[in-house]
């Protein structure tokens, strides 16, 4: 099956190679003749456009500069001493626009776009949409269609050439799934929650350019986002990495790079260097996720803030006493205990003080998305939940309680087995009991002066979806998991037809690079092509991204955007694309082989790999005398070095301005491969030890350490954000030191 692939991914390659040759040779035979020196350009919008119109003007504006040799102004009336005209708007916000058109506006929803060239005396184009949001995306589609491509946090222009006209367009462009969101902050250091404030505003121009149209701030319980009081007691000081901490010193690989944390010694958010006190750590960070929500709402996306009301830092024990130990990364948090009853007061009280803190904290979020627990504890309420719920709803479709349970435990093929999907059934009645009733009786989501907020709700298992979409007030929505990654949730598919969408919005989480992969590079766009059919055919609302690292994302990022508004796009194809845009056409081949190669890792890794580079403590002394990797790693260990030489030969073949963004993907494919060598070496030195042999385990102690130290260091030399450094500092503490320290101890021991 493998082979197959990597013939299919070559013969697609070779097609949309050529596809992309063409598109770029239409391009520049588009602009060949050149007109006098220094063209003159109009952008004209309406007097009183709002923002986001203007703004649309000023980059459209910056593009074409960038693009040409031209001068553009930006007027809010029509000149005829211009070379061309580009009328930006709507009809209701540029009168100019609306003459030009007249009857020939097209019918757009509020997400839709056209590009138009008029019949006119004087070359003129029409960009517009059918909201100030997509007049925007309008723009940046123009400048993608004159060659332009957005990377996830730059920009790649084509070479500059001379201005001949504008060019014949005639579109109108709907999306194909209506919500396209963001997941950003969440938890791991190897991740968004690392980002400072400019680094988030960065990336979210660049989603604004590729049409993403939402983002969710996702919080976890002991984070320094929100704060409050319960039955007087306020919350502890707030923490992030789940309470692990990683320092710096001078014997950290990519120390150099780490320049912030030298005085600090502790890697974390620049935003909370220095922050002294709980009240600075909180301020430092509602004021972060405002300045994301800000930044986000410029650019016309909704915003919501994502939580687990059910999980609490693990000090309210003190006043829940039936609460229990969350089973969650260093064990820092709690949530309601196995026989906590349904109507138990602190409980109730509980959940509405965390979810009223959330809204009154970011009282200008579009949405909350409330989240149940990953791994649930609350069980024994199941059935009471079920008889109360059927009460008031008909829960005929789902079966009898048995039968429900029944249908569960028969769900084998997930993480954990059909006992926990049982298990999520039973916590998971309870928990929308809770909720229903808060929300429709107690007045939990009330707004002061507005309407209530929205609420999605996030994580329930799918056989309770039924019942989900009468909880749901008008207004919201459901976002599903169904499974870790793309390819496990392809595996289900069949699921994804089950669900009700015909009452209420349903969005998938769609897992781009999973932490149970962890810090090895992955690229699952294969899978996420077949689901984002799927999605479309049982008409579901949209998706959710969800990754750690971003850098080698972006070939998955460009096939997500363009795909979501042409069903006809292929992850061959985009791929392609943006080789041959942003690198160059000759490194096409060699690198749509690496990329083949990388996700067939991740296919096989989905399923056989989870938890191998899993970012937490015992990430590497796990492996210390495994046995050696396994059959399936070591195919996987060659693969990558197949990848690297494929991408050093696109590299070498690469423009200048694509020899950066490619350089990351190269010193990635190099960590990896380096990574598994300091891992076979660290476990062959367990077994050299193991058996008594003290000269083999110094020697492939010493391979190890030469192996991790040049992995850290290839990643270091390309790391690009606070999530690529978090990485970094976190591998310093869980995979070079305790390397070293086994070295040090066997070159110590006489």
């Amino acid at each position: 099956m493998n082979k197959k692939l990597t013939r299919i991914y070559q013969t697609f390659g070779l097609w949309a190679l050529s596809h992309a040759l063409f598109s770029c040779a239409l391009a520049a035979t588009a602009f060949a003749e050149e007109l006098p020196e220094g063209a003159r350009l109009q952008i004209v919008v309406g007097k009183d456009a709002p923002p986001l119109e203007r703004f649309a003007a000023d980059e459209l504006a910056r593009m074409l500069a960038g693009l040409f040799p031209c001068e553009v102004r930006v007027e809010q009336r029509s000149s005829s001493s211009t070379d061309a005209t580009i009328l930006l708007g709507r009809p209701s916000s540029n009168s100019t626009l609306a003459v030009a058109m007249g009857d020939d506006w097209p019918e757009l929803t509020d997400q839709g776009i056209v590009l138009k060239r008029l019949d006119l005396e004087a070359p003129t184009l029409v960009v517009g949409g059918g909201s100030p949001v997509a007049v925007m995306w309008a723009a940046y589609e123009l400048g993608e269609r004159l060659g332009m491509r957005y990377l996830i946090d730059s920009d790649v222009y084509p070479p500059r050439r001379a201005w001949d006209e504008l060019p014949d367009l005639n579109v109108v462009m709907e999306p194909n799934l209506r919500i396209r969101c963001w997941r950003l902050v969440n938890e791991l250091a190897p991740g968004p929650v690392s980002w400072s404030l400019e680094e988030n505003q960065r990336y979210l121009r660049q989603l604004a350019k590729m049409k993403f149209n939402r983002i969710h701030t996702f919080f976890w319980p002991a984070q320094p986002f929100v704060d409050y009081t319960f039955r007087g007691m306020p919350k502890p000081p707030p923490f992030l990495f789940f309470d692990f901490h990683f320092p710096i010193d001078e014997d950290t690989i990519g120390y150099e790079k780490l320049g912030e944390y030298h005085e600090h010694g502790q890697f974390t958010n620049p935003e909370f260097l220095g922050a002294k006190s709980k009240d600075e750590l909180v301020q430092r960070g509602v004021g972060l996720v405002g300045g994301i929500h800000a930044e986000a709402r410029r650019l016309g996306m909704q915003t919501q803030v994502s939580f687990e009301p059910f999980s609490w830092p693990k000090d309210f024990i003190k006043v829940i006493p039936n609460a229990q130990p969350a089973r969650q990364l260093n064990d820092v948090t709690i949530q309601p205990g196995n026989e906590q009853p349904l109507n138990d007061p602190l409980l109730g009280e509980m959940v509405t003080t965390v979810i009223r803190a959330y809204i009154d904290t970011y009282p200008d979020a579009d949405y909350i998305q409330l989240t149940v627990p990953e791994q649930r504890r609350w069980v024994s309420q199941g059935a009471e939940a079920h008889r109360r719920l059927q009460e008031k709803y008909d829960l005929s479709e789902l079966g009898s309680y048995d039968q429900l349970c029944a249908r569960a435990r028969s769900r084998t093929e997930f993480p954990g087995g059909g006992e926990r999907v049982e298990t999520q059934v039973k916590s998971d009645l309870a928990a929308l009991w809770l909720l229903d009733s808060l929300i429709h009786e107690h007045r939990l989501l009330e707004r002061n002066g507005d309407e209530d907020v929205k609420i999605i709700l996030n994580g329930v298992t799918e056989e309770l979806f039924p019942l989900v979409a009468r909880v749901v007030p008008p207004g919201g929505e459901v976002l599903s998991v169904i499974d870790y990654t793309a390819s496990r949730v392809v595996r289900r598919r069949d699921l994804i037809k089950e669900v009700p969408v015909d009452d209420v919005p349903v969005s998938l989480i769609m897992t781009l690079a999973d932490d149970n992969v962890g810090v090895m590079p992955q690229l699952a766009t294969g899978s996420i092509h077949q689901l984002l059919s799927d999605l479309r055919k049982s008409g579901w609302a949209g998706y959710y991204t969800r990754y750690w690292t971003i850098g080698e994302q972006d070939p998955a990022i460009h096939y997500l955007a363009r795909a979501s508004w042409d069903k006809s796009w292929t992850p061959e194809q985009a791929y392609a694309d943006q080789l041959a845009h942003v690198c160059g056409p000759g490194s096409v081949v060699p690198a749509m082989k690496a990329f083949a190669l990388v996700e067939q890792i991740t296919l096989g890794m989905d399923q056989y790999g989870l938890g191998f580079g899993f970012p937490v403590p015992h990430m590497m002394t796990k492996h210390y005398n495994p046995g050696g990797l396994s059959e399936e790693m070591q195919q996987d260990h060659e693969r990558y070095r197949q990848a690297h030489a494929n991408l050093r030969t696109a590299l070498e073949a690469s423009r200048p301005e694509g020899r950066e963004w490619m350089q990351y993907f190269v010193a990635r494919l190099h960590f990896a491969v380096r990574y598994l060598d300091a891992i076979v070496a660290y476990g062959a030195t367990g077994s050299a030890e193991k058996s008594g042999n003290r000269g083999e385990a110094r020697r492939q102690s010493q391979i190890a350490y030469d192996a991790i130290r040049e992995a850290l260091q290839s990643y270091a030399s390309v790391a690009k954000d606070h999530g690529d450094l978090g990485a970094i500092a976190l591998m310093n503490e869980y995979c070079y030191r305790p390397i070293w320290d086994k070295k040090k101890e066997l070159f110590a021991a006489p």
